[in-house]
């Protein structure tokens, strides 16, 4: 008798991929990535919280939504403030728009917000010379001198296949 765990890790990507391909009505499917939070409570300036969290995770936090904002108060408890990978391109305010409305990036792809998704702190006073981001217990981002030393947030991501079918969901990482 065949254990059906046992068959769902026999299923390949390439399997899920004809599946969808040729039968499209059978399955839905989309991709995310899972984010796992780490909350390291080592006082680093942005760029070196930024080398740390690369040699030993993926990134600096990325924060795409408000379920990563969820994601992450469940998993760290953030003491203070702590730098997230989100960092101001001064150079792009003009090149770009004319404006400084899509200067911000993260640090993991070097580009902006895919979905506009902001938690700016709403009485931030300060708006020059600071070009890195912190984040509060709260998860309200506020913007700050890159050379201040604070704890930080790590993440690590594996990006992961959905395939819902009428009889199961099936959830598959991608290779």
């Amino acid at each position: 008798m065949h254990d059906r765990n046992d068959e769902r890790d026999k299923i390949s990507n390439d399997h899920i991929y004809a599946l969808c391909h040729y039968f499209p009505g059978l399955c839905i499917s989309s991709s995310k990535v899972l984010r796992q939070f780490h909350y390291i409570d080592l006082k680093l300036n942005w760029l070196d919280a930024q080398h740390y969290c690369r040699e030993k995770y993926d990134d600096l936090a990325t924060i795409q939504s408000m379920e990563d904002i969820i994601q992450l108060k469940n998993q760290v408890r953030v003491s203070g403030t702590a730098w997230i990978g989100l960092r101001d391109d001064p150079n792009s305010w003009f090149k770009v728009m004319g404006i400084d409305a899509n200067s911000w990036r993260w640090s993991v792809t070097g580009e902006t917000s895919q979905n506009g998704y902001q938690n700016w702190f709403s009485k931030n006073q300060i708006m020059y010379l600071e070009y890195c981001v912190e984040i509060d217990g709260a998860a309200t981002w506020n913007d700050m001198n890159c050379d201040a030393l604070l704890s930080f947030v790590c993440y690590t991501g594996k990006k992961m296949c959905f395939v819902f079918s009428y009889s199961d969901p099936l959830t598959l990482p991608i290779n």
